[in-house]
């Protein structure tokens, strides 16, 4: 199944869920390698700054939303605001 970045991340913006709706709704930051994103979250402020070429792959693969939702349940009690960069090198981390 082979298709072109823009259709998939076009067809997966039918499919996602309003979370992920939210998050890709919020952003905070642009430039033209990646956009940071605040995550809709009441426990603490959390912001992404994901490279675009991991949002796409993670938009196509239905990752994004157990990596941040992952993210909020393993924070740190005392962490009040936190910046997570994700870049093509470290994603898998958070998978």
């Amino acid at each position: 199944m082979k298709m072109k970045a823009k259709k998939g991340v076009a067809i997966m913006a039918e499919s996602k869920s309003t979370f992920i709706k939210k998050l890709l709704d919020n952003v905070i930051a642009s430039d033209e390698l990646s956009k940071t994103y605040a995550v809709p979250s009441k426990r603490e402020q959390l912001a992404l700054k994901i490279d675009n070429r991991v949002t796409e792959k993670l938009l196509a693969t239905n990752h994004l939303e157990k990596m941040v939702r992952t993210l909020i349940r393993k924070r740190s009690k005392s962490t009040q605001k936190e910046i997570v960069n994700i870049t093509l090198k470290n994603y898998r981390i958070f998978l």
